[in-house]
């Protein structure tokens, strides 16, 4: 059950995206948003400010950094002004904070008191990332505790969820998840299987069996083909509200690389993208 959502933002259109889909969230679910936006400590440090003053040809002058600082807190608290409002207009019970460290750590800190994160597709340097996710949602799907959901649009569709399933740990939390989900929404649920042989027809079955008790409108499909690509071709073609899928698969390397699957996913997935571990 889904009862507190942190939702980061940096201000971005993609940041406030993902805040619009967290308060449409929050309704269905009645549950709280927390806004939050992380001052980059880095940002203040003594090297990146040197390189600004370097880059620049002048020195820097008494209370620079403190004037950063404040610039970096301003822009802070009008990203969560706008969350406060969004919120409202939804309805929602929100609460903000702004905090001064290391970003993703930050985040995922925070979101440990949380059931869901919801990230915008990219940050505030989305418009050069033409569609890519941004480093920090790539890093905070890595190291958080709890599902996080990435998303491009800023509404909810209820329609159709795909859920990409291998057998693997991470992919049995993650059709928990979907089959959880699915009822709630009242939507229809397909689960995808990339691979070929007995294998692959006996984890569909697996699915299936585990799925049953729900008494959902469930149909498993097993297809050949590279499993990054097919399981986004496969959203696309069901026109998906939403994919489903572990944060990695049988050939993980935990805490080092987000999975390859997941990031071809979270790059290219035509829906909102909802990863658990």
């Amino acid at each position: 059950m889904i009862k507190h959502i942190l939702v980061p933002t940096d201000g971005s259109p993609a940041a406030e995206a993902g805040v619009r889909f967290a308060a449409a969230f929050a309704t269905k679910y009645r549950a709280t948003v927390r806004g939050l936006h992380v001052v980059d400590i880095k940002l203040l440090e003594g090297p990146f400010l040197r390189d600004i003053s370097a880059s620049l040809g002048t020195a820097p002058y008494v209370n620079y950094q403190g004037n950063i600082a404040m610039i970096l807190e301003e822009r802070g608290k009008a990203a969560l002004e706008s969350v406060k409002k969004i919120c409202a207009n939804a309805g929602i019970e929100c609460s903000t904070e702004l905090v001064t460290g290391l970003v993703v750590g930050s985040v995922v800190e925070q979101g440990e008191l949380a059931d869901l994160i919801i990230l915008g597709r990219s940050g505030e340097h989305s418009a050069w990332l033409d569609g890519l996710v941004g480093s920090t949602t790539g890093a905070v799907v890595r190291r958080a505790t709890r599902p996080v959901l990435v998303t491009g649009r800023d509404t909810p569709g209820h329609d159709v969820f795909v859920a990409a399933y291998d057998g693997s740990g991470y992919s049995r939390a993650a059709l928990h998840v979907a089959a959880e989900v699915t009822r709630d929404w009242e939507a229809a649920l397909k689960v995808l299987v990339v691979g070929e042989g007995e294998s692959a027809e006996a984890w569909a079955r697996e699915a299936e069996t585990y799925l049953e008790p729900y008494n959902l409108n469930v149909r498993s499909e097993v297809r050949r083909g590279d499993a990054s690509e097919t399981i986004v071709e496969y959203a696309e073609e069901h026109k998906a509200d939403m994919l489903i899928m572990g944060a990695y698969g049988h050939k993980k390397v935990r805490r080092l690389v987000v999975g390859s699957t997941t990031a071809y996913a979270m790059n290219h997935s035509p829906c909102p993208l909802l990863l658990t571990r």
